[in-house]
């Protein structure tokens, strides 16, 4: 919600805010999770007996946390907030 949030003020005051190159990573590594979930760890079950579905998802966890805090450090400052 807070990405959202700094969206609409920045779309209000006719700012673009781009994604980086960590929004890119986050969204890559959500989808080979989310797709080794629904896969139920089929690939690499025949390698392993450890869940790597849930270490993708904890991976994806950390990077969507990590790239939210970088888009709103990035970000925040661009905007002229009137308080």
């Amino acid at each position: 919600m807070i990405i959202t949030g700094i969206r609409v003020v920045a779309a209000s005051q006719k700012i673009a805010l781009q994604a980086d190159q960590f929004g890119k990573i986050k969204m890559v590594s959500q989808v080979v999770a989310i797709a080794a979930v629904l896969l139920n760890n089929l690939p690499f079950r025949f390698f392993t007996n450890m869940a790597v579905d849930q270490i993708l998802m904890y991976v994806a966890l950390i990077l969507t946390i990590y790239s939210g805090y970088n888009y709103i450090k990035k970000n925040f400052r661009l905007l002229k907030l009137d308080l």
